[in-house]
């Protein structure tokens, strides 16, 4: 694996870590850092019933891509999104336009 670059799928909460090649097959990312912090723009949004929709389904009716479930779950300080979510609880959802400005969506 030396010397060969590591593709991440588009959208991984990893995109903007380091990678370290130890050398031969031994290959480590940096720490995640928290990137997607919650802000006075992000939209407020109410579970409708405990768990339901999944965080991806979330994402993907907001961001158009399942993939973007962890920046709904960093956001809400989620440290396991399978943990259903209790109905009524406020949702913090990170607009497009934001999600764009630090390069983690092509809008």
């Amino acid at each position: 694996m030396a010397g060969q670059r590591i593709e991440l799928p588009q959208y991984s909460m990893f995109a903007k870590t380091p990678i370290y090649d130890l050398g031969g097959d031994t290959v480590v990312f940096g720490l995640m850092q928290p990137v997607v912090v919650p802000d006075a723009t992000d939209e407020l949004w109410l579970m409708p019933s405990a768990g339901v929709p999944r965080l991806d389904l979330l994402a993907n009716d907001f961001y158009g891509t399942p993939q973007l479930w962890w920046v709904i779950a960093s956001v809400n300080n989620m440290l396991d999104p399978l943990v259903a979510v209790p109905e009524g609880t406020p949702m913090r959802i990170p607009t497009k336009e934001r999600l764009s400005a630090e390069g983690i969506l092509n809008v």
